[in-house]
């Protein structure tokens, strides 16, 4: 009941040494950064057929001509970006408070953005 655990499986230990190696990149990106934007969600503005990521500035301030890596969400190197164009929009929920977020429109096409990237410049 409890008393004894199972050994970790060798996929489990494989797993758990990802999770460990992601946890220090994605610390020392914190560290480092300038600027670290959070991607929640990736979306089309339907009349200028552009794509635009929404996200939390997690730290520092997008600009226009900013030029940000992307970071998977397990801290390593995807892909590049510049900024087109910033937008602040408050969202009001039912719990109580507000989240600002920005929308962020990128330069350039690209398929690889999902939810859980980040947009980093050092």
């Amino acid at each position: 009941m409890g008393l004894f655990k199972k050994p970790l499986t060798q996929e489990r230990l494989e797993q758990q040494e990802r999770y460990e190696a992601s946890k220090i990149r994605l610390m020392e990106l914190h560290k480092k950064a300038a600027v670290i934007f959070y991607i929640d969600e990736v979306t089309v503005d339907l009349p200028s057929k552009r794509l635009v990521l929404i996200g939390e500035m997690g730290k520092g301030q997008l600009t226009p001509e900013n030029e940000m890596t992307i970071y998977s969400c397990e801290g390593l190197p995807v892909g590049s970006m510049i900024v087109q164009e910033c937008e602040e929009r408050e969202e009001r929920h039912l719990i109580p408070g507000r989240t600002l977020r920005t929308f962020c429109f990128p330069k350039s096409e690209w398929d690889g953005y999902i939810a859980g990237q980040l947009l980093i410049r050092f």
